[in-house]
């Protein structure tokens, strides 16, 4: 089977393609001929346009095709014809911010606007969470809709000896609880940096052993040892899709302190050690001097297993065959 994957992630930012070409190692490991078509900055109506013709051009030498995000990247593979197309929704492509106006508050109605249209064009709509599905379904009721999370590699995030991790590190003899935040851009208002650092400050004020620990413009081959040599994850975005930063602290079994996002009040309800706070610096300050006061090993990791690369892949791969004997058997 040969597949082409379209997507807009530049590779100029530093890790922002490093979970698809992860997804992609999966599937070429199953013998899958899998090419990966980048369409560049579709911020305009002509580029658009040329990406969608340039797509649906170079999709005729393949058996399906799969837009790895929504908004205009989903726009411009819509004109694909002939073969099986799959859309896969992430967050930003669905979410919209609530903010007062704003480049944010635009670009995310645009985004979902975008996304929305071209919904009807694609035989199988995988979001990469149980919330978003669900929204979906409701939204557009006659669209083929599987949640299928992003995967991550299970066996670079372990969990591993944090006194090690840490004077590998650069900090031999570390104490101090360590809270890691991760975004690509502190300045995304989603992401919400400030509310972090304030929750962050209200509870260091009470306990003076912890250090806020920004994963920010890390490579992405040292990520697995900063996030094992943390205690704690803070997440305080507006909107997620599936917080792969939190997954991966799962698999090293790191515990979460979050906002109300994507799937992971389902983890929170069955794990002392997580917490889910609202949008308010004292509450998460509570949650994370809450969770930090949990003492004993918990098994985090069992959260992700399903999201290993082979399983994710495994599903992909079957939707992937099972859509093209479909059109085979229709055409």
């Amino acid at each position: 089977m040969r597949v082409l994957w379209t997507h807009n992630f530049d590779a100029q930012r530093l890790g922002a393609q490093a979970f698809m070409n992860t997804a992609a190692e999966g599937v070429r490991s199953r013998g899958l001929h899998l090419e990966v078509e980048y369409l560049g900055n579709l911020r305009s109506v002509r580029r658009l346009w040329m990406a969608r013709k340039r797509i649906r051009l170079l999709s005729t030498d393949f058996d399906l095709v799969h837009a790895q995000y929504g908004s205009a990247c989903s726009l411009a593979t819509a004109g694909v014809a002939g073969i099986p197309k799959v859309l896969s929704i992430r967050g930003n492509d669905w979410s919209v911010h609530q903010g007062n106006g704003g480049f944010h508050y635009v670009h995310t109605r645009l985004a979902r606007g975008m996304t929305r249209l071209s919904i009807g064009a694609y035989d199988c709509v995988l979001p990469v969470s149980q919330r978003m599905a669900t929204e979906l379904r409701r939204v557009a009721p006659g669209a083929r809709v599987d949640a299928l999370p992003t995967p991550i590699d299970l066996g670079r995030f372990v969990p591993r000896d944090k006194a090690q991790l840490r004077a590998d590190l650069g900090f031999p003899g570390c104490s101090e609880k360590w809270i890691l935040f991760n975004a690509v851009r502190l300045d995304d208002p989603i992401k919400r940096f400030r509310l972090a650092q304030r929750a962050f400050d209200l509870a260091n004020g009470r306990r003076g052993d912890l250090r806020l620990r920004i994963a920010t413009d890390l490579p992405h081959a040292t990520v697995p040892a900063f996030t094992a040599a943390c205690d704690l994850i803070l997440c305080t975005s507006e909107t997620e899709g599936w917080p792969n930063s939190v997954k991966e602290a799962l698999a090293c079994n790191v515990p979460f302190v979050s906002t109300d996002v994507s799937d992971l009040r389902e983890i929170a309800k069955v794990e002392p050690s997580c917490r889910i706070c609202s949008p308010d610096p004292v509450a998460l300050a509570d949650g994370i001097c809450e969770a930090l006061s949990i003492t004993g090993a918990s098994d985090l990791r069992r959260h992700v297993m399903t999201m290993s690369v082979d399983a994710v892949t495994e599903r992909l791969v079957e939707i992937y065959h099972e859509l093209l004997s479909i059109h085979r058997c229709a055409s």
